[in-house]
């Protein structure tokens, strides 16, 4: 019995150990008063200071913002005092104003922390912050190492009666080469960018400015955008330093990563310092009167992009430290909730005596099936990693299948051209019935493939979260019209009653043609596939303000309830119907409805009536804003060539043509094909990849057009395109991309590296042959209107037919304007056009090409020639002379391109003269 009340005196005295343990960690209350929260820099403060409060459990952080005015710091920090906080920080206003407040918190017993401006006095437990007066003295030698003599100097104060302007101030004076005799200039910013802006505004003049030196970043870009304002053509000329360096929105690092403004000086926050300090006071170690933070440096560019990276590496990191410290929280209470429930098994144990050996009996066999547990755990713990190993087995294995079925698909693109093509030219020229009727089969078969392979793309993008939304505004109805309209032909063969209804004529709506397209294509296939001859298949469009409603029903086979939830799964196929598929085609549609924020149902009655219905919000507020596209067609190509008129066909292929036609393809099989095809109107050149055609340019100057492959060992298409528009002497010969690539993303790549023209394999040959015919035929007929606008002495700007708005008036009077004072640049280039113009070089082009009908290279060169034929009507200079006046590189460069514009040598156009 003894030992029974030991063990229950025990178990009470772990009991009231247990009770107690909660409350054994004191908890401390930081009372802040901060002057101003709006600016980046505190901002900044504040986030070092919560990372480093969240390293203690025990400490609570009140906050209080005077947004710059005295009375109300006054009144909070009388309110923090009456609080009772165990450590109070104040960051004064102003100076003079907040120092009887703080002596009054200091001798009422508070400890108290002055940080980053100071105080009139003495009267303070410690001080945290930089050195304002070493920085303003840093900033006044880097000045003037900057500065030649006699320089004029803009100073922007921060509020004058605070220590930091003050400090900044003497130190920058200080730092300044006294023999150099500088001239200051100073106004009032008060640490504001509006401020600083509006009082810089005010100067009568900026021309004599050499610097501007701020007390802070924000005041120094206020500073800029007042001289920006006035005349930007000064900021090359002024250099802009700040102080601060931090990090955030529109601060200090960002402006000089950007080069708004030339450079900073760091000022630490001391954020994280500030609470350590208040954690020594707090626990009882010793602290010094002063802790004044080390790292002031000056920032440059380079330095400032360093910097971001860093810091955004860092608030990554502290994010992660975050939620990493929530889950440890998380476990903490649900280890407290056990812990209490412990004790209310121990207060149970010590009340109830009678029951003590019978716990005591149950805790040991409790034991014993926890290790049971645990080694069932273990053995669980095994078989669930095995499965996750397994798992990645057959991750891996299912993603190498898909990757062998897409490099597959690439590769039969190029195999099925050299099919397509010759079947096309023998449909057109075969006269037997039997073969044409075999030839056409064949036809139909190898168009199947290519929408197979075509399908297995898109779902490789897809699933590679490659594929992106290109869309515009078109009138859905005719769009879904002209579609519906692919399978009347395949209706009237199977005496299908086809129909398509609309409860409005027209209707516009924001989409992506292409993919809307094969949505439509999708949906039609699968119901002219499942629907007998002598059936009936209706498309039905209804058009309301919030959505567009398509439904595609037909009266086919049908789709039984069970199977209806697995239809847009991918690779399902149903194995009871004999006419299976990929698997893929339903689930694609999905895709693409989601993409475009609609939602796809389906609704079925086998036998009777399946209904397939897609839904599209009406606008554009739902689709990302960088898939708006202002003309769809201008980026996007037909996946089927235009149809040709076979007459027009024949007149313009049954020629030869005086152009010699460089063709670029690895593949032997594609490149002979092509040389026999083109040699029927052209003179043709060969070479197996970029590298091999650009060595055959230099040697040969014959070359009319390069006719190239993009994928191809050494140097692939949009490699040599950009080294042919790079080079003085090849940039006039137009290049047509020839490939299986059809992403919308890497067409416009090869249109921005200079490429003229772009077509998808498999091909139409006829199709090859007229574009580059026409290419090339339209490219002459611009350089004889040259020639005849030059001869009446005129500029050739814009073609005489072409029909522009107000908006492209102002754009091309812009464009003109530029190049006014630019060509004379041997330099320039397109790239540094569209820099110069704010615009991207694709926008560029299109909008030149749009508006003149030439490529921007093609203006560039004619513009030059325009004022070099100027030049020499006025026989003043030598051709050399006029070549370099105007910008060509060399006057044989000059040379070759006034004859490829006028059929005649400078010299000679002398001469005629």
């Amino acid at each position: 019995m003894h030992k029974f009340n030991s063990i229950i005196s025990v178990l009470f005295f772990l009991l009231l150990l247990l009770s107690c343990q909660d409350n054994t960690e004191k908890r401390y209350t930081i009372g802040f008063s901060q002057c101003m929260m709006d600016d980046v820099w505190r901002q900044a403060m504040m986030v070092e200071m919560n990372i480093e409060v969240s390293n203690y459990e025990n400490i609570d952080i009140i906050v209080m913002d005077a947004e710059e005015n005295n009375q109300k710091q006054i009144r909070q920090i009388r309110e923090l005092i009456n609080r009772k906080v165990d450590v109070l920080i104040i960051s004064p206003n102003e100076s003079n104003n907040l120092t009887p407040i703080a002596v009054e918190a200091y001798r009422a017993g508070i400890p108290t922390i002055i940080a980053d401006r100071k105080i009139n006095s003495d009267e303070y437990t410690s001080y945290v912050g930089g050195d304002s007066y070493e920085i303003g003295k840093m900033a006044g030698q880097y000045a003037s190492s900057l500065l030649p003599d006699s320089a004029t100097i803009l100073e922007i104060w921060g509020t004058k009666t605070t220590s930091p302007a003050i400090e900044r101030h003497q130190g920058f004076i200080d730092g300044l080469d006294k023999s150099k005799g500088f001239n200051i200039i100073s106004i009032e910013g008060k640490w504001r960018r509006e401020i600083a802006r509006d009082e810089t505004e005010k100067l009568p003049d900026y021309e004599n400015i050499d610097l501007v030196y701020a007390h802070n970043d924000v005041m120094a870009i206020g500073a800029r955008e007042a001289i920006i304002k006035r005349d930007s053509s000064l900021i090359p000329k002024i250099k802009i330093m700040g102080v601060d360096g931090a990090f955030g929105k529109d601060a200090g690092l960002e402006a000089v990563a950007d080069g708004r403004i030339d450079a900073s000086f760091l000022y630490p926050t001391g954020g994280d310092e500030v609470i350590k300090v208040a954690m020594k006071i707090l626990t009882g170690q010793p602290v010094e009167k002063q802790y004044i933070l080390e790292g002031t440096r000056i920032i440059d560019k380079p330095t400032a992009q360093t910097l971001l990276l860093q810091s955004d590496q860092l608030i990554n990191y502290q994010n992660r430290i975050e939620q990493q410290r929530k889950n440890l929280e998380s476990i903490v209470n649900e280890f407290s909730i056990l812990r209490h429930s412990l004790i209310l098994i121990l207060l149970l144990a010590g009340l109830l005596f009678l029951f003590s050996i019978y716990i005591f009996y149950i805790n040991r066999k409790i034991k014993r099936r926890n290790s049971q547990l645990r080694l069932k755990n273990d053995e669980i713990e095994h078989q669930k990693q095995q499965l996750i190993i397994l798992n990645e087995k057959i991750k891996e294995v299912n993603d190498q299948k898909v990757r062998f079925f897409m490099n597959v698909s690439h590769e039969v693109r190029t195999p099925l051209t050299l099919i397509v093509s010759p079947l096309e030219k023998w449909i057109k020229n075969v006269q037997d019935p039997a073969l044409l009727a075999d030839l056409t089969r064949m036809k139909k078969n190898t168009d199947r493939l290519t929408r197979i392979i075509n399908q297995l793309l898109d779902f490789q993008k897809i699933e590679s979260d490659k594929t992106q939304l290109n869309v515009s505004n078109k009138d859905i109805v005719s769009f879904t019209s002209t579609v519906k309209s692919l399978f009347d032909e395949l209706a009237e063969t199977r005496n299908i009653h086809y129909s398509f209804t609309s409860n409005k004529p027209s209707a516009q709506l924001w989409f992506d043609a292409d993919k809307m397209e094969k949505i439509l294509v999708n949906l039609l296939s699968n119901a002219f596939k499942f629907t007998h001859d002598n059936g009936t298949i209706a498309v039905d469009m209804h058009c309301y303000n919030e959505k567009i409603s398509i439904s595609v029903s037909d009266n086919g086979t049908g789709i039984s309830k069970d199977k209806l939830p697995l239809v847009f799964d991918r690779f399902y196929t149903d194995s009871s119907d004999n006419k299976t598929g990929t698997g893929i085609g339903l689930h694609l549609t999905q895709e693409f409805v989601k993409m475009h924020g609609g939602k796809i149902s389906v609704e079925s009655d086998p036998g009777k009536k399946t209904v397939f219905t897609i839904e599209i919000p009406a606008g554009k507020h739902h689709l990302p804003e960088y898939s708006l596209m202002e003309n769809q067609n201008e980026i996007l190509e037909s996946g089927a060539e235009s149809i040709i008129d076979a007459e027009k066909t024949r007149e313009i292929t049954g020629r030869k043509y005086n152009y010699t036609v460089l063709i670029v393809e690895d593949d032997q099989g594609i490149r002979e094909y092509l040389s026999e095809e083109l040699s029927e109107n052209f003179q043709v050149q060969t070479a197996e990849n970029g590298l091999e055609a650009l060595q055959l340019m230099e040697k040969q100057t014959n070359i009319t057009l390069v006719l190239s492959d993009v994928l191809m060992p050494w140097m692939n298409g949009f490699e040599l395109c950009k080294k042919i528009k790079a080079s003085p002497v090849l940039s006039d010969i137009p290049v047509i991309l020839l490939t299986a690539l059809g992403e919308i993303d890497q067409r416009m790549y090869g249109i921005a590296e200079g490429a003229d023209d772009y077509i998808r394999k498999p091909f139409h040959i006829d199709y090859v042959k007229v574009k580059i015919i026409r290419l090339l035929e339209e490219r002459r007929r611009l350089q004889r209107k040259f020639m005849q606008t030059m001869q009446t002495g005129g500029i050739p700007i814009i073609e005489n037919n072409k029909k522009i708005d107000s908006s492209d008036e102002i754009f091309i009077s812009q464009f003109i304007s530029l190049l006014e004072t630019s060509y004379a640049k041997t330099d320039i280039s397109v790239e540094k056009l569209s820099e110069e113009l704010n615009i991207s070089r694709v926008h560029l082009y299109r909008k030149i090409k749009e508006i003149s009908g030439l490529t921007p290279v093609d203006y560039l060169r004619n513009f030059r020639l325009s004022k070099a034929v100027e030049l020499l009507d006025k026989r003043r200079f030598s051709v050399s002379e006029v070549a370099y006046q105007t910008g060509f590189s060399s006057p044989a460069y000059f040379s070759k391109c006034f004859k490829d514009v006028f059929n005649m040598t400078p010299s000679e156009y002398m001469e005629k003269k």
